[in-house]
């Protein structure tokens, strides 16, 4: 029902993605007291999408103003005084509010002084110019920001354990476009164990791979259904954590094929993708390398233009034929 639904609205967030990182948030508010959550709505949010968290720990669950740069100072000094905040800036578009939070005090941090956790989680949406922007390679770009946008439930699950048992300042991302159907979700349901940050994800391995395909986020689900729908062999990895980057995973493969294509949903100039490229460019030459992202225009407030900015399953397999 969900993932027919999201066919038609696909401004419906992964339902099966917000799960998993609920149940993480529950287990780890369980066993650590000193984790709460923070955020405009925060009271509401937990309410409708975990109740039990809502139910169990009404006490560490703090509705704060609409001032997200406020806010998000405020986690800043409860994190120094030991406490483990979750603050929800609801759309990504809303971290421009608290740049100054986010870049000239909570990614230093670490810099000065103790080993503290602060999770910024906020979500990709498809809600025009101002609603609907994507800007994680921007953040990509800030010394002390973990950055990272899991793709399946099993991860989800994994980054939220990790992340908050992992001192650092972590940017953890919702791609709301996932959605909740495909054959690769079978072995993604189960929510176990912990993902490291910086580890990437191996969604096709070794299957005569004669192409790399580097991925994340919705672009995750997009490559896994073009290569569902036509036999080319191709390795996929799946980012997961945007900054730092598995590059070993990345040069591992690309010593392989000799041939690397980068789909990014963010814009291309500037992206993740002309970083991973311009990284296999400079140490392994000879290697082919091409990059699908956005264009470098406004989000228009259709949602159906909206949706197609990003690289459709035919721009995938375009790709790959011209590296063939």
């Amino acid at each position: 029902m969900i993932a027919s639904l999201q066919q038609k609205q696909p401004f419906l967030r992964s339902h099966l993605l917000r799960d998993a990182m609920s149940q993480a948030l529950y287990e780890c508010m369980s066993d650590d007291p000193s984790i709460y959550l923070y955020g405009e709505g925060a009271w509401v949010k937990q309410h409708y999408d975990a109740p039990r968290i809502y139910k169990d720990f009404q006490s560490r669950i703090v509705t704060m103003p609409i001032s997200e740069d406020g806010n998000l100072n405020f986690a800043v000094g409860v994190a120094l005084l030991g406490i483990k905040p979750i603050v929800n800036v609801i759309s990504a578009d809303f971290l421009y509010r608290a740049m100054d939070s986010i870049v000239n005090t909570a990614a230093k941090l670490n810099f000065t002084g103790g080993d503290h956790t602060l999770v910024i989680q906020a979500e990709f949406l498809l809600g025009g110019p101002t609603t609907g922007q994507r800007n994680e390679a921007l953040f990509t770009h800030i010394p002390g920001l973990r950055v990272v946008m899991p793709s399946t439930p099993k991860d989800a699950y994994a980054l939220m354990r990790s992340v908050l048992q992992e001192p650092g300042v972590t940017l953890f991302l919702e791609d709301r476009m996932v959605q909740d159907d495909g054959p690769w979700l079978a072995d993604d349901l189960e929510l176990s164990g912990r993902l490291m940050v910086g580890k990437a994800r191996w969604r096709v391995k070794g299957q005569r791979g004669n192409v790399t395909i580097v991925t994340y986020g919705l672009m995750r689900q997009r490559v896994q259904k073009a290569l569902a729908e036509h036999d080319y062999p191709c390795e996929v990895l799946d980012l997961v954590s945007l900054y730092p980057i598995d590059w070993n995973a990345i040069e591992e493969s690309v010593k392989r094929t000799r041939k690397l294509l980068v789909v990014e949903p963010d814009v291309v100039y500037g992206g993740i993708g002309a970083e991973i490229v311009a990284h296999v460019a400079e140490t392994m030459p000879g290697a082919l390398v091409k990059r699908l992202g956005g264009p470098r225009i406004t989000a228009p407030a259709s949602q159906a233009l909206h949706h197609n900015l990003m690289p459709t399953e035919e721009d995938v397999v375009a790709a790959l034929r011209s590296l063939s």
